[in-house]
């Protein structure tokens, strides 16, 4: 007698759905590794524009005033060059008044000297990669980021006064420059807008007798 031996299938089919388990979880791990990457990714860059938005106003903050001062220290700009005080026949002062086109004359010179202390109104600063991430171990490390601070044209300098009493019979009278910059912070993921708000005395002086009930107001 022959004995036909039947050869055992080289694939076999299972439709246990158990050993399909481990895909799945598999998948389900990374998705969730993903999602996480993916916030913490979010999360980093978030940081790192407002660390860079920060460093940004800071050095224009340091631009304008370097700006201010250049400019009142070149000039002869005393109290009477912006004010003049309005008195009677009794020596009270009745009235402050602004000369406007002194004030204005100022406000286009700092603008100028502004935009001439950059690059036609742009700042281009390196900042570390290290520094955007608000670790203090990274401070200085990493490659540099390019970080370029564009003025906007939305700029302005403004005067503002104010009258305090400082005594018995005595008002402190001073006369402010507001300076406000507008600027792009243009990061290599994106772009976010910012101002810079610098006030600076450049006149003030001390009122004996009567306040006057009129003084100018330049507030906007």
């Amino acid at each position: 007698m022959y004995y036909h031996r039947r050869r055992k299938p080289k694939y076999t089919f299972s439709t246990d759905t158990r050993q399909r388990k481990p895909k799945t979880g598999f998948f389900g791990v990374t998705l969730v590794l993903l999602l996480v990457l993916a916030a913490i990714s979010m999360f980093l860059r978030d940081l790192s524009t407002k660390i860079a938005v920060s460093d940004a106003v800071d050095i224009v903050t340091k631009t304008v005033n370097d700006s201010i001062n250049k400019v009142i220290g070149e000039g002869v700009y005393g109290f009477d060059y912006f004010v003049s005080l309005v008195k009677d026949e009794n020596g009270d002062i009745t009235a402050i008044t602004s000369n406007m086109a002194h004030i204005n004359t100022l406000s286009t010179e700092i603008l100028n000297s502004v935009i001439e202390s950059t690059e036609n109104g742009t700042i281009e600063v390196k900042i570390p990669a290290g520094n955007l991430t608000g670790l203090n171990l990274l401070m200085g490390r990493g490659p540099d980021v390019t970080v370029d601070i564009v003025m906007l044209t939305s700029s302005k300098v403004d005067f503002k006064n104010d009258i305090v009493s400082s005594g018995i019979n005595q008002a402190k009278y001073q006369l402010m420059l507001e300076v406000t910059i507008d600027i792009d912070v243009l990061v290599p993921w994106g772009t976010k807008s910012a101002s810079t708000v610098t006030e600076v005395i450049v006149a003030d002086t001390v009122i004996v007798g009567k306040v006057p009930e009129t003084y100018l107001n330049m507030e906007k």
